[in-house]
């Protein structure tokens, strides 16, 4: 193809480099798009939800209403003696656990697991860390939360320790209602900030990548893919020579 002094023969290896490459950067960025939407509407209906005034547990879970971020209240007896503690949490940098203890509610509804919080680390994972609570009935406010339909995990990447506490890597309702002897409610009560008997709370809608990053990376794929296409049109494209007898004003 010629245009004016130019032409643009394309060659075959870089074509089909191009053709591979192009799809694939342009892609990612749409992918990373979708993703700091859906972020995006988790931190909507997390504030949307958030603003609701608290119901209790047993009257929001026959009620139908969408429940994640729901603000609710529940009253029962800790069970201290059988606690779960979620590795691989971080809080500004350090590495520590999530502290899940089994809340048997008062009205019989059953058992529901509350995250208290996060704790630090101990210097030896084999020394695990002292979680104290109250011994007789609470009542709390917390924000209801839904545990992941799946979860991704390696085979044999969990041991279960003999005693109390437990270590765990993911939050599954039924194994884990086994290991307590209990069935547990499909939620998790995440305890207010300012309730009494938890740690450090910091509870946010998104964790991670915010849809900021998102964005940014969707840039970045988006902007490689504008370079690999300047560079394909560069290498295929040649000046020709002017012609004898061409004007050459």
């Amino acid at each position: 193809m010629r245009i004016g002094r130019f032409e643009f023969r394309p060659a075959l290896w870089p074509s089909l480099a191009t053709l591979l490459l192009l799809p694939s950067l342009a892609g990612l960025g749409l992918w990373q798009l979708e993703r700091a939407a859906w972020k995006q509407d988790l931190i909507a209906a997390h504030a949307e939800r958030s603003r609701r005034p608290p119901q209790a547990l047993g009257t929001l879970l026959v009620s139908g209403e969408v429940l994640q971020y729901r603000q609710t209240t529940a009253r029962g007896r800790y069970d201290l003696g059988h606690q779960l503690l979620l590795d691989n949490r971080t809080e500004q940098g350090k590495a520590g656990y999530h502290v899940l203890t089994p809340l048997r509610l008062a009205d019989g509804g059953g058992t529901v697991l509350v995250n208290r919080g996060w704790v630090p680390m101990g210097n030896d994972r084999a020394q695990l860390p002292a979680l104290p609570g109250p011994d007789g009935m609470v009542t709390m406010k917390a924000i209801i939360t839904l545990p992941p339909d799946k979860v991704f995990r390696l085979d044999a990447a969990e041991e279960v320790n003999a005693g109390w506490p437990q270590v765990v890597q993911q939050v599954e309702l039924q194994p884990l209602g086994q290991r307590l002897g209990t069935r547990l409610l499909p939620v998790v009560l995440l305890l207010d900030a300012e309730a009494d008997h938890g740690f450090v709370r910091t509870w946010k809608p998104v964790y991670g990548i915010t849809p900021d990053k998102h964005r940014a990376y969707a840039l970045q794929w988006f902007t490689l893919a504008l370079v690999l296409l300047l560079i394909y049109i560069s290498v295929n494209t040649r000046r020709l020579p002017r012609q004898p007898g061409q004007d050459k004003r």
